[in-house]
């Protein structure tokens, strides 16, 4: 007799205005494994995952748990049959403990604060999960809040987990440990369904994948069956192309100086005594485990905050794509508002007194044409393009200005292969016009191959500043991993002289 999948979407359809995010798709995750959903942005793969997690319906299709036909009435119905659901962006609020995270999720009877903690503690120690149970959200790692996450899905009585994107903030040891976990937790016999486009990933931890490609799914089989190069090809559907090389200029003067730089903006680490420097036409990568002071480093480099102590130089036209792209967005107005919101005082863009809307929604359709912005509508809500379109669309305009400075965090954050050689060509060709470039990133790999000098940040400090080649692979991951190195000295500058 063959056991049902714990989890299955059966000829699942779904429409959005000008979108056809899914049509007739069929997955099927059994308990026990890691089940991988692969695609390129906008390719289906989190609406598949909305759906099965209660908080979409089906046009057409349906879901089934179990082997048993299911029509979730939201999120809280998905839950009571047993399907947790961790998005990109976690759900933790920054305020609340773990605990009391789980209260809220308690809402058909009294709770106790006793019980909640002893479940947790236990659902935890079953998993082998280490977590802080009474530390408030905002003072947790970003792995540490991921693995929080997982551990109360888990005490809701998650049998199937759907994790989006989890390792797309990590550094490289979380993104180890966190799958060391998912590997305990299937082989107890729960059902994974990981989103991710890091190929690494997907051979590192899962056993089956699926592909999806434009709504429809193209490939399913065993991890083991497929090499990686036939894989990106039937993700991206050709070879993917060789990023165009730089043009070898020298960089400029001094564009972006911070001086002895302390400051903190809600992070469970602030930036202490930071000094650097990113010259005009240079590409400077900050690398290092997440939850380090990064985004703090990024709110004061671009201005966004004053910092405590020190001072911050920096060039008059500033461009900022934060780590939370929402932030930079307008997600209850078309997508044209949020290509052009940084344009809107432009003469070209008044009429009367007003706004010329016809020169604006033009001008955001040009936007769209020159980075691939899919659809090829900014009329729809922002909220209907994929993380990856949000993503290339917030770049785009960002850097269409021409700034003398840009702070990009995570700007590759969630992409798929095309999408992320897409933005990293737009990083390219930014420097090379002269813009200074700080990028934060938790891609290794990506930061040496896109910067010029990288810089290590660790606990708020930098450790580390020195030219993107001097580093081989092993000093690399032990600095970003916070162990000690001998092989750079500490303070040293890029120009190997001490600071």
């Amino acid at each position: 007799m063959t056991t049902a999948p714990l989890l299955a979407l059966r000829s699942v359809s779904k429409k959005f205005p000008a979108v056809q995010a899914l049509d007739t798709v069929t997955v099927a995750v059994n308990g026990g494994q890691i089940h991988a959903l692969l695609g390129q942005n906008g390719a289906g793969k989190s609406t598949a995952a909305q759906i099965a997690a209660g908080l979409d319906t089906p046009d057409e299709g349906h879901v089934e748990v179990a082997g048993s036909p299911v029509l979730f009435g939201g999120r809280a119905d998905a839950i009571a049959h047993g399907v947790g659901y961790i998005p990109q962006a976690d759900s933790l609020v920054d305020d609340l403990t773990l605990v009391e995270t789980l209260a809220l999720s308690q809402t058909h009877r009294v709770v106790r604060r006793r019980k909640l903690t002893a479940r947790l503690r236990t659902t935890a120690s079953q998993a082998g999960v280490p977590v802080a149970l009474d530390t408030p959200a905002r003072h947790l790692s970003r792995g540490e809040r991921q693995l929080g996450e997982l551990v109360i899905a888990l005490a809701q009585g998650a049998r199937v987990l759907l994790l989006d994107e989890p390792t797309s903030a990590l550094g490289p040891r979380e993104v180890e440990t966190l799958f060391d976990h998912l590997r305990t937790v299937a082989d107890s016999g729960v059902a994974v369904l990981l989103i991710s486009h890091h190929l690494g990933d997907v051979r590192q931890v899962a056993d089956t994948a699926t592909v999806l490609a434009h709504g429809r799914v193209i490939h399913t089989g065993p991890v083991a069956d497929i090499d990686d190069r036939t894989l990106a090809r039937t993700i991206v559907g050709d070879e993917v192309r060789t990023p165009p090389p730089r043009t070898g200029r020298e960089p400029g003067e001094d564009v972006l100086v911070l001086s002895g730089v302390s400051a903190t903006c809600g992070d469970p680490v602030p930036v202490r005594d930071v000094s650097l420097r990113v010259r005009a036409g240079e590409v400077v990568a900050v690398v290092g485990v997440a939850g380090n002071g990064q985004r703090a480093l990024a709110e004061v480099a671009a201005c966004r905050i004053a910092p405590v102590t020190g001072t911050v130089s920096s060039g008059q036209r500033v461009a900022y794509v934060p780590e939370h792209r929402v932030d930079a967005l307008l997600p209850e107005r078309a997508a044209w508002w949020s290509a052009m919101v940084t344009r809107l005082r432009e003469p070209a863009f008044s009429r009367r007194g007003g706004l010329d809307a016809v020169a604006l929604v033009g001008a955001a359709s040009a936007l769209f044409d020159r980075h691939d912005v899919r659809p090829r509508n900014p009329d729809v809500a922002v909220t209907a393009l994929s993380g990856g379109n949000q993503q290339k669309l917030l770049v785009g305009r960002e850097l269409d200005n021409r700034p003398d400075v840009a702070i990009l965090h995570g700007p590759t954050q969630g992409l798929d292969l095309v999408a992320t050689r897409a933005i990293l060509d737009e990083i390219r060709r930014a420097a090379d016009a002269g813009t200074a470039l700080l990028v934060i990133s938790a891609d290794l790999d990506e930061a040496r191959q896109l910067a010029d000098r990288l810089v290590v940040l660790s606990k708020g400090r930098i450790i580390a500043d020195v030219p993107a080649g001097e580093l081989d692979d092993t000093v690399l991951w032990r600095l970003t991993s916070g162990l000690p190195s001998a092989e750079v000295a500490p303070g040293r500058t890029a120009a190997g002289n001490a600071k």
